[in-house]
């Protein structure tokens, strides 16, 4: 494998163009630009961040390039341009931060290039600044005038970075830094700091605690300690100490995003549809790691705080950089933007995504799929990128080897047979099937089907928009319950229209290829006969598949993407319907052994605790390569250990009961030969879920929810009756 570029010689190389101009987001690199609109932001975190002494050249043409985002109407920067520089309407407003961010660059580029005229332009600019901030008291943002207040909510990040602006070029910045380290008190809330104060001065409980802007606070107060505010050192350790109590993710590593008022991490969609817009999803953004690696590193060594207090925020710097690292991509280079995940309860984060579902539209690199909108976490922002290199240096992204295999699993033949589907209708009388199928039926989309019936359903329900994921539960729906598929040509021709140039497949046509999308679109196409089909690039989805497997082994859900059970499962599933292999099988087959844990289930990653969902991956996957799972006794020991006297399945020890936890623990044992302890009661649990409309829930009594829940009803249900092709449970998840 060659050597990928070091962190700034791909920022140089990829993210800036021949006028260093800066994208807002990268695919892999410059030839698969995600969104070429330039931000305020990104191009003032370049010319903070790029340069050093002896480059000149670089500096004056970021300079140039900032320069391009001057108003010539207004005092101040547009703060959004357009790829060809054309200015955006919706960048015509005065953001503190980012108008700060500008002035601090203009600063560094006087200091860089010896040139006092600029630093008097930059010390001017952010008197303007912070006139207008004291004077609307610290509004989010006001219009290009610096008149009329378009926000008056105060977020926390917007007084932070102007405080460390201030400290940075104001050659006198004390009056200012102490009416702002004022103001910065009033969002304290014990060890932790609200994100955000509403207009009338109050905490913004919705809005609850967020981890860039903890970071950033302690970051200004450590320059306000330097400058020698009381009280200032202590405030910046115990909004560090904070996060790395209340965000850290036990299974995955890495810190969320936020926690709510009450420092738990949590779906909360009261917050995102009545609070300020955002996603009801909590997620681990590089880009918040970096601001964190930052922020300890300037604050451990200031003040007196305990030995203890020291090797926490040593352990969260520790944590925070090695999350930097792993999500580097070993090999074109660049800093992948982060991880998601599902949540089986509000508080309980079990299945990795690579995607950030339910962003605000128009959210930077977001794709809009129906009613929904969505940013693919393996796109390289701008701003990660550069908090990255600022973070860590001018690193080369770390690979980590397979481990060894030390003994290959015995063979188990597997005849991936997939020309029938079940051996008997399920009994009648457990469940409305009539009723599940006319819900089935009414989501059928254009040449494809949609996650539900309804077009245009209010809440955080999914509409019926065509998606290659909805597509796949519904052709497997219908073929267990022995219906036919409804014009086969033109359900192939929907989901060949959503292969790549990079031959892997996307959720619609031109949206990111994944590894995830790429399995949904082709056993579809595989199970309706469509393996051959002309419009199939077969070469190139096993070219693309095969470039998703990591240097450890495993695959993740794009090239050079963090690997884990979930996406290793995917890929291997896919690459053996194709009737191909993995390049490194034994380093997969490695990989995936190393999952398991001496309970006898398996986690989502080397080192991470056991559920249903890793478990049920791993297993598929070493079937799928003919190969027997090791200590497979045990592992249904300890899956059948989670059954609840209900019926249902908690996703791990300890962990909530869970609708698809339970059919990732029902599909394991299946696949194992084995069936639950208490078989009926699991029947009854499922059964319990159908909704009125004919769909199912994951609790009784609730709406129906996706296409994905009434799949996990019926396959768990066949499987539960013993008349599921074992090879169909195997690759048809």
């Amino acid at each position: 494998m060659t050597s990928p570029p070091s962190l700034r010689a791909y920022i140089l190389k990829h993210l800036l163009d021949d006028h260093a101009r800066v994208p807002a987001v990268l695919g892999r690199d410059s030839t698969d630009v995600l969104t070429p609109d330039r931000t305020l932001r990104d191009a003032a975190l370049a010319l903070l961040v790029l340069p050093g002494p002896g480059d000149e050249v670089l500096v004056a043409r970021l300079l140039a390039a900032l320069r391009e985002f001057t108003d010539p109407e207004q005092p101040g920067f547009r703060e959004l341009l357009d790829v060809t520089g054309a200015p955006q309407p919706v960048g015509d407003v005065r953001t503190p931060s980012a108008q700060a961010l500008a002035a601090w660059a203009l600063h560094r580029a006087g200091t860089l290039l010896n040139d006092a005229a600029l630093t008097v332009e930059a010390r001017e600019h952010l008197l303007r600044l912070t006139r207008a901030a004291l004077a609307h008291r610290w509004p989010a943002r006001l219009d290009r005038s610096w008149s009329t207040v378009l926000d008056g909510a105060s977020p926390l990040e917007e007084t932070a970075v102007l405080i460390l602006a201030a400290d940075a070029v104001a050659e006198d910045g004390s009056a200012f830094l102490d009416e702002a380290a004022d103001h910065l008190e009033r969002y304290l809330h014990g060890d932790a700091v609200w994100a955000c104060l509403t207009p009338r001065g109050e905490p913004d409980t919705l809005h609850g605690h967020r981890t860039r802007a903890s970071a950033l606070a302690a970051l200004a107060w450590t320059a306000l300690h330097k400058r020698g505010r009381g009280g200032a050192a202590d405030r910046a350790r115990r909004a560090l100490l904070h996060v790395h109590a209340h965000h850290g993710h036990t299974g995955a590593h890495g810190y969320w995003d936020r926690s709510d008022a009450h420092s738990v991490v949590r779906v909360d969609p009261i917050a995102a549809l009545h609070g300020r817009p955002d996603s009801p999803f909590p997620s681990k953004l590089v880009a918040d790691h970096a601001l964190l690696v930052l922020a300890a590193r300037g604050a451990a060594p200031i003040g007196t705080g305990d030995a203890d207090t020291d090797v926490r925020l040593k352990a969260l710097a520790e944590e925070a950089t090695a999350e930097l690292e792993r999500y580097g991509d070993p090999f074109a280079g660049g800093v992948f933007h982060g991880q998601g995940s599902w949540f089986s309860t509000p508080v309980d984060p079990t299945v990795p995504l690579a995607r950030h579902v339910m962003v605000p539209p128009r959210s930077t690199g977001s794709f809009a799929v129906g009613n929904t909108t969505y940013v693919p976490f393996h796109g390289k922002h701008a701003q990660t990128q550069l908090l990255a290199l600022a973070a860590l240096g001018d690193r080369v992204p770390t690979t980590r080897s397979a481990p060894a295999l030390v003994e290959r699993p015995e063979p188990e033949p597997f005849d991936n047979d997939l020309g029938h589907v079940t051996t008997a209708p399920l009994s009648e009388g457990r469940i409305d099937v009539a009723h599940y199928l006319r819900w089935l039926r009414s989501t059928a989309s254009g040449l494809g089907y949609g996650l539900t019936p309804y077009r245009s359903p209010l809440s955080l329900r999914s509409d019926r928009t065509a998606q290659t994921f909805s597509v796949l539960h519904v052709v497997s729906d219908l073929m267990a319950l022995g219906e036919p598929v409804p014009n086969v040509p033109g359900v192939l021709t929907g989901i060949f229209a959503t292969q790549n140039p990079d031959g892997g497949f996307g959720e619609q046509p031109s949206l990111p290829s994944e590894t995830f999308t790429t399995y949904c679109a082709v056993l579809t196409a595989v199970v309706l006969g469509g393996g051959d089909h002309p419009a199939f690039d077969r070469e190139g989805c096993v070219a693309f598949l095969r470039s998703c497997q990591r240097p450890e082994g495993g695959f993740g859900n794009a090239a050079g993407y963090p690997c884990d059970a979930w996406h290793s499962h995917l890929a291997t599933l896919t690459l053996v319907a194709l009737g191909a292999r993995p390049e490194r099988e034994d380093d997969l087959v490695a990989y995936l052994l190393d999952c398991q844990n001496p309970d006898g289930g398996y986690g989502n990653q080397p080192g991470s605790p056991s559920d249903t969902f890793a478990t049920f991956r791993v297993v598929g996957a070493l079937i799928a390569l003919g190969l027997h799972p090791p200590h497979a006794e045990k592992t249904v020991s300890w899956l059948r250990g989670l059954q609840t006297d209900a019926g249902g399945f908690r996703y791990r020890e300890g962990g909530a009961e869970s609708f698809v936890g339970s059919y990732h623990a029902i599909a394991a044992l299946y696949m194992l030969g084995a069936m639950p302890a208490d078989t009926e009661a699991c029947k009854q649990w499922i059964a319990i879920r159908q909704s009125a409309d004919g769909g199912f829930s994951r609790a009784p009594g609730g709406p129906s929810e996706t296409t994905d829940e009434g799949f996990i009803a019926i396959q768990a249900l066949h499987m539960l009756e013993g008349k599921l092709n074992r090879s169909w449970a195997v690759m048809m998840t």
